[in-house]
């Protein structure tokens, strides 16, 4: 029996579409490929336009949505104009800040300066149909899958930055560095943890 299940997130990664198909029109759903078990059954990816059904734990199916929506939480501030202008890591990087949109003013009252936090943001000038690159932009390294490297270039372009709020004005906060170009939508703060010692 289907189970219904609400999920967040970019394009389900269970869903096998053909090469670079859900990727040519944006993202958005395209038809599935069948793909059949080793033994013989039936196909278990099916097209079912929106949702989708895939396969889950336990012999269970779950239906769930074709496409989901990013609604910004604020914008990057910054020096850095141009994407030739960002560095490609946190060295180097430009103090900024981030504004956050009014609506979301209640979920920023906690924070203060000396806070760690992880900033997310949508890399809304980014490729979308990359899926393997050199690492770093060298030639010189073999072609790498994007998702074991830190390129912008890739199906769901979502940045991660860890920063130190160094100061705050109102619903506007300042950040120790930010390798973000001015105008970035950010998508989320967290608090940054640090991994178990």
């Amino acid at each position: 029996m289907p189970v219904q299940a609400a999920t967040g997130g970019g394009q389900h990664p269970a869903r096998r579409p053909g090469r670079n198909a859900a990727l040519s029109n944006g993202g958005h759903a395209c038809s599935a490929r069948p793909h059949a078990d080793a033994d013989g059954a039936d196909a278990l990816w099916t097209d079912l336009g929106s949702p989708w059904s895939v396969p889950a734990a336990a012999g269970q199916t779950v239906l769930v949505q074709a496409s989901y929506g990013l609604v910004p939480i604020g914008w990057v501030q910054s020096v850095l104009r141009v994407l030739d202008d960002a560095p490609n890591q946190r060295e180097g990087a430009p103090r900024a800040r981030i504004r956050f949109d009014e609506k979301v003013a209640e979920g920023t009252k906690d924070l203060r300066p000396g806070d760690e936090i992880v900033v997310l943001t949508w890399l809304h000038l980014s490729p979308r149909d990359e899926l393997s690159t050199h690492p770093e932009d060298d030639v010189s390294q073999p072609l790498t899958g994007v998702f074991s490297t830190c390129s912008p270039n890739r199906p769901n372009p979502i940045g991660l930055h860890r920063a130190r709020i160094i100061a705050r004005d109102g619903l506007r906060i300042e950040v120790d560095a930010l390798e973000a170009i001015d105008g970035t939508p950010v998508v989320d703060v967290k608090p940054a943890i640090d991994p178990p010692a």
